[in-house]
């Protein structure tokens, strides 16, 4: 995010520019005269992109869930207050996405919206960059940076004339980007005062966010194995015991017999460990009573729905090369009070691919982020490598890998 004011009018004509060198192929995408949060952008947008076309939209009915199951429901009524009268009054939208870039509730004036849909710019709307390109939301969610976006710097020709600014917003106790609020509409959407008053909004925003979620309807085909205050299935606090049970049968989902989910479960097994074993599954099956259609089968022992969990969506996030998605679903954390030899393999392997992953693909700031979690000091040289000679972040970094290395 820039301090200084940006030349719009400059901006623009290096978009064009930019645009008639690539459609020429007389510049690689390093050599593009953009602004670098948007030549970024277009770089990561290209590369998940065979064509910029409008943004799929979910149905009405997905639309709804979407809704129920996201925790911006409870924040949403904030931007409505703070934002939505001053942006209708100035012909802009109001935008409210989550973090994969689909947003979930647009609000202006009845003639912006409308002229709006005719680019695809509305509740249900897939506007990451893996969708239609460079926007301000898609960057936000994508960097967890605000963001501003003139009309032609935008990659989706529909969507050249509007200018976007957005910021990201964070859950207030992990840190995490859970969506991005977004103005959209003429010039006055990318003025000076633009991102300082989104920024204002956001902060009231998370403030709420911290207070009792009375109301929210969280997933509940989601085990949730990041939370401070222990696993969650959907909005319901389960054992940690339970926890692991779950995130083995999702990860095996042929079933595990009781002899194997013994192996998985216990360091030293007894006699009395497939006793054990059963006890919890009778615990277990009156928790998941509350919701129908959770059940389980014996012999083996095995999921009759699918359940994501956090460790299922970290694996697939390595398995595409997704390291921001990655970063973003990996705590040390998770489970960290098991023993169990099967969770303990899992959280193994996804550490040490998630690693991997990271020395291969990641950023300074990725390689800084994840070094200093799991206090690596080789994730910190090579956050050290990337940085330029001039950062002011690179005593801080020696001194921390000669403390890790003593």
């Amino acid at each position: 995010m820039s301090t200084s004011p940006i030349d719009w009018s400059v901006a623009s004509r290096r978009a064009r520019q930019a645009r008639e060198l690539l459609s020429t192929q007389e510049a690689g995408l390093r050599d593009l005269p953009l602004r670098k949060d948007v030549r970024e952008s277009w770089k990561r947008s290209l590369a998940q992109l065979s064509s910029v076309q409008s943004p799929s939209v979910l149905t009405d009915d997905r639309l709804r869930l979407a809704r129920e199951r996201s925790e911006l429901q409870r924040i949403w009524p904030v931007f409505e207050k703070l934002l939505v009268p001053a942006a209708t009054d100035a012909n802009l939208l109001v935008a409210l996405a989550d973090a994969g870039g689909t947003l979930l509730w647009v609000a202006g004036s009845n003639s912006s919206m409308s002229q709006a849909e005719h680019v695809g710019f509305m509740p249900g709307a897939d506007w990451a960059e893996r969708s239609v390109g460079t926007s301000a939301p898609g960057i936000a969610v994508a960097t967890g940076s605000g963001s501003q976006v003139s009309g032609a710097e935008h990659l989706y020709e529909q969507a050249q004339q509007y200018s976007c600014s957005a910021v990201p917003i964070r859950d207030p106790r992990s840190g995490q980007v859970i969506g991005a609020i977004d103005l959209t509409g003429g010039p006055e959407a990318i003025a000076t005062h633009s991102l300082p008053l989104l920024q204002a909004a956001v902060m009231a925003a998370e403030t709420q966010l911290l207070l009792p979620g009375a109301g929210v309807v969280a997933d509940p085909d989601y085990l949730d194995l990041n939370r401070p205050d222990g696993a969650h299935l959907g909005s319901q606090a389960v054992s940690l015991r339970h926890a692991e049970i779950l995130t083995l049968l999702a990860q095996h989902r042929d079933g595990l017999t009781s002899a194997q989910l013994v192996d998985e479960l216990f360091e030293r097994r007894d006699s009395a460990a497939e006793g054990t074993v059963r006890a919890e599954m009778v615990r277990l099956r009156k928790v998941l009573a509350a919701s129908p259609g959770r059940t389980l089968t014996s012999r083996p022992y095995r999921l009759q729905w699918e359940l994501q969990t956090t460790l299922g969506r970290l694996r697939r996030a390595l398995e595409q090369g997704d390291v921001d998605s990655a970063l973003q679903l990996f705590t040390p954390g998770m489970l960290e009070r098991s023993q169990a030899p099967g969770v303990l393999a899992l959280r193994y392997r996804a550490e040490a691919a998630l690693r991997e992953l990271v020395l291969d693909r990641g950023s300074a700031q990725q390689l800084l982020n994840l070094g200093r979690q799991l206090a690596d000091s080789s994730l910190l040289r090579a956050a050290l490598r990337e940085l330029p000679s001039s950062s002011p972040a690179r005593s801080l970094i020696v001194a921390e890998i000669q403390e890790l290395e003593m």
